[in-house]
């Protein structure tokens, strides 16, 4: 067993670990020794692991021990035994931390303080378990940072309730298992679900419309009254929540699971009236069909983030289905179909690994248009490409702009380029330097009029690569591992073709030396749509 020893005879009275210095299930005893002692755990390398602490203390009466619980790490506290009088025990939690807290098996404490701060940036976690022989005259322990996706689960916890300042946790025959003073805390905005607390899809933050106004969709409870599309009002049922983190999400789920950000007014005039954030099944009324979010992307006022590191969706659920008015924007409400409610932590069962598969079958929604056919999401996007270069100056062209860079040298071609065709370069002789092969891109699906999950970016599409040197033609293999710059090869009709990224190129180390003339050809069998930026168009997406 590894020891961290805090305060005492040449030993710190503070200290920061790592988890990954523990791998596995190593439990570490944890002693403190005087009378002000802080531990910090972190997690560097996004560890599932729980870290297992035997905490121990021999401060004198009135000391205080700390212990952070940093950014995503998993601890859990088991005390022995615990003897105390006029201790202090501060646990915070750090975003995405967990704590699982026992108390000792033996208790007999007076007069002691202990405080989880789950610290106002929400989606901690405390896992308490009551257990063992409790002869504890100190106060209940506090809570504080409570904030949307905030947890606290009790072991055998059935049921919970606000009781004054406290938060009660009790079993299936009603009696209190766990009690934490919340004082200063917003209780309003506490939900339970099957036992578990939660701090009330989209993205935290969201604004949905209600008739007195505006409010953050994490502060929505059931029984509140919001506004829908059509003019009615609709009452709140259910609030579902569920937080992600990136790094935990195997990348088979990533399209189906990573927001999708929608600018001002990317929808029509004002619509949204803010930068709206929803989660990519989110479907959004045009005229009656209800489009998903990952349909619309189109890489310029909407886009889908991959790279954010956690996030938190909420769907509202209301008495009946209706179209919410999300940031101004005509949103649906949460749909229970089939098992997806338990994608939910607040769900009374709780998907330890959520499914981004298949969409499970809608049920029929009369008056709406579900099945959104090639026809519909064609229409819906040209008027979207439309509002898109309005908005940011950008255009959507077939031109590919393809060229050749030298040295720095920009080189056109010897005929105009047309869609398909072989295109020839004059070169410097006795060129022994890299050959750039330089077009316009895209990713494939923010260009293209009907809905595609294709997130490769690609300029031209190729099939041949020849240097002609001195009059004599020599061929460069279209899979030659040395050329970069390119797309995973693919059959096209039989023939072998690879798709550019835009910036492909040619090693020096294929091309031969020559003395009197060099002439390189590319066999273009494809091009794509592609956006069409200039300075100005890049101003003003930084001012949007």
């Amino acid at each position: 067993m590894a020891n961290i020893t805090l305060g005492g005879l040449f030993q710190p009275t503070e200290k920061t670990v790592d988890q990954s210095s523990y791998p596995g299930d190593e439990a570490v005893r944890v002693q403190s020794n005087s009378f002000n002692t802080e531990l910090t755990i972190n997690n560097s390398t996004n560890s599932d692991d729980i870290l297992d602490f035997e905490q121990h203390s021999l401060s004198p009466i009135g000391s205080t021990f700390t212990l952070n619980v940093g950014q995503d790490a998993n601890v859990r506290i088991n005390l022995l035994e615990n003897f105390s009088a006029l201790q202090t025990t501060n646990y915070n939690l750090g975003e995405g931390a967990t704590l699982y807290y026992s108390p000792p098996l033996i208790q007999g404490a007076a007069l002691n303080n202990t405080n989880f701060d789950l610290g106002d940036s929400g989606t901690s976690t405390l896992v308490y378990e009551p257990k063992g022989i409790q002869i504890d005259l100190s106060s209940s322990p506090t809570v504080s940072g409570l904030s949307a996706g905030d947890q606290i689960k009790v072991i055998g916890a059935t049921d919970g309730q606000v009781v004054g300042n406290n938060i009660v946790f009790k079993d299936a025959n009603g009696n209190t298992i766990a009690s934490y003073d919340a004082s200063g805390e917003d209780l309003s905005k506490i939900t339970f679900e099957n036992g578990v607390m939660v701090y009330a899809c989209y993205l935290k933050g969201t604004h949905i419309a209600t008739p007195e106004g505006e409010v953050k969709v994490e502060t929505l409870k059931a029984g509140d009254k919001v506004l829908t599309a059509n003019g009615n009002v609709g009452t709140v049922k259910w609030l579902g929540f569920r937080k992600l983190n990136r790094n935990r999400l195997p990348d088979s789920h990533a399209l189906r699971a990573s927001p999708v950000h929608i600018m001002k007014g990317a929808f029509a005039d004002n619509v949204p009236h803010r930068d709206l954030t929803v989660s990519p099944g989110h479907r959004f009324n045009f005229d009656g069909a209800l489009v998903p979010a990952l349909s619309l992307v189109n890489g310029k006022t909407i886009v889908q983030d991959f790279d954010i590191k956690k996030f938190e969706y909420f769907h509202v659920e209301l008495e009946e289905f209706d179209m919410l008015l999300a940031e101004g924007a005509a949103a649906e409400s949460y749909l229970d179909v089939g098992d997806y409610r338990n994608s939910f932590e607040n769900a009374e069962t709780v998907a330890a690994h959520p499914d981004f598969g298949p969409a499970p079958e809608r049920v029929v929604l009369p008056g709406y248009v579900q099945k959104i056919t090639p026809e519909i999401i064609e229409f819906v996007r040209r008027e979207l490409f439309k509002r898109a270069q309005a908005l940011t100056g950008a255009t959507r062209t077939s031109k590919a702009n393809l060229r050749i860079e030298v040295d720095g040298v920009a080189i056109a071609s010897l005929t105009p380029c047309a869609k398909l065709g072989v295109y020839r370069f004059e070169l410097p002789a006795g060129l022994q330097s890299d050959i750039r092969v330089l077009s316009n891109s895209s990713v494939v699906r923010d260009t293209s009029l009907r809905s595609r999950r294709d997130t490769r970016v690609i300029g031209v599409g190729l099939t041949d690569i020849s240097l002609t040197v001195d009059g004599v033609r020599h061929s460069i293999d279209i899979n030659d591992e040395s050329l970069t710059g390119l797309n995973a090869a693919q059959d096209v009709y039989g023939t072998n073709m690879r798709w550019t990224t835009g910036k492909a190129v040619i090693p020096a180390s294929l091309v031969p030396t020559s003395k009197d003339s060099l002439i390189l050809e590319l066999n273009v069998l494809r091009t794509h749509m592609y956006w069409n930026e200039t300075k100005e168009t890049r101003v003003r997406l930084r001012a949007a």
